[in-house]
């Protein structure tokens, strides 16, 4: 029996990380170098969200897009290694500053 994968929209993802956020994890983020674009994901929420989305390359991309801390490290969770290209990575890696 072939499970039917779920997708899901960049919008209802941001929609979650905003919802999920807290305060007190801003703080204790930024105290650990993250920048004021966050919004205060634990890491336990980021790893529902990733055992919920699984692989999805295109969702990666656009989620890095976004520039939002939080955004960017669940991207890292969801990239298909397969589908990821050195150049992306190293572009990513480029880009993350704390």
């Amino acid at each position: 029996m072939k499970v039917e994968r779920i997708s899901y929209s960049l919008d209802e993802v941001f929609t979650e990380l905003e919802r999920v956020g807290t305060a007190q994890n801003r703080k204790v983020y930024a105290c650990h170098g993250a920048p004021d674009n966050q919004f205060g994901v634990s890491f336990a929420d980021l790893g529902r969200l990733t055992k919920e989305i699984k692989r999805d390359q295109a969702l990666a991309e656009a989620l890095w897009k976004t520039g939002v801390a939080d955004a960017r490290i669940l991207a890292t969770m969801i990239a298909d290694p397969k589908a990821l290209t050195r150049a992306t990575a190293e572009a990513w890696l480029a880009e993350t500053t704390y």
